[in-house]
């Protein structure tokens, strides 16, 4: 039994402009048929499964507890210039030793440029860098996606930690310290898979300290809405053993 990472969803007032935002941004591909509903982007080298986004009828109140660090193909100047185009807005700088820059989306939606490739990075793969969570203690949210999603420990300082998958494009989660507690549903979150059924992977993960938040059933296909440790929304999509067919993407 096991669960591999899926597509990342997005809340969002209206899906095909924030879809067709990061389709631009990420040079992924706009499904043709998204709409004011739903929206998916698919990933041209198929490494990743892609982002969805769904529309949702509460707006934007808080900053959000989990976010996108992208690492450009060039410079961080140069994305941030051109992101500024495709209409995201400048948000500040930071410099803590290392340096990127914050953003935000066109429904404010915060993410992260970082130093480009061609700057001397540590990691030399340009696009989505990491999926970073806001935690209150982040060494025990990533004790549990290590154990969820079979992964290992990359990296860690004091106030935060980086795991990654044993699967070439399996993203890299990165959980930092923050002072302030979640206050409401996250807006963005990872959808997973499992490898044999739904409820066995449902059941596994309430073991290690998940909650289940929810069944959903719509269309003909269904899922359960879960909560890690500190109450950070995933989804266990269908498996093999619940008529999930591989290749399927939004099923």
């Amino acid at each position: 039994m096991a669960l591999q990472p899926s597509t990342l969803t997005f809340d969002t007032e209206d899906p095909l402009r924030v879809a067709s935002f990061w389709a631009a941004a990420l040079a992924f591909e706009l499904d043709p048929d998204s709409d004011g509903t739903g929206a998916y982007v698919a990933d041209p080298s198929k490494r990743t499964h892609g982002l969805y986004f769904q529309a949702v009828p509460e707006p934007k109140v808080v900053k959000n507890r989990v976010h996108l660090d992208l690492r450009p193909i060039t410079s961080m100047e140069e994305d941030v210039a051109r992101l500024r185009e495709l209409g995201a807005t400048e948000l500040r700088f930071v410099d803590e030793g290392s340096c990127w820059t914050v953003m935000a989306d066109p429904e404010g939606d915060e993410f992260c440029v970082l130093r480009g490739v061609a700057e001397g990075a540590k990691r030399d793969r340009s696009g989505v860098d990491s999926v970073v969570l806001d935690c209150g203690d982040p060494f025990r949210v990533a004790a549990f996606w290590i154990d969820a999603l079979a992964y290992r420990e990359l990296e860690r300082s004091d106030v935060g930690i980086e795991i990654v998958g044993p699967q070439d494009g399996d993203p890299m989660l990165s959980f930092v310290t923050v002072p302030e507690p979640k206050t409401v549903k996250n807006r963005i979150h990872l959808d997973v898979r499992p490898t044999g059924s739904m409820a066995a992977e449902v059941d596994r993960v309430t073991r290690l300290d998940a909650t289940v938040r929810g069944f959903i059933e719509v269309d003909g296909s269904f899922w359960t809405q879960m909560r890690d440790p500190e109450g950070n929304e995933f989804c266990v999509l269908r498996g093999p053993e619940d008529g999930w067919v591989p290749g399927e993407v939004l099923a």
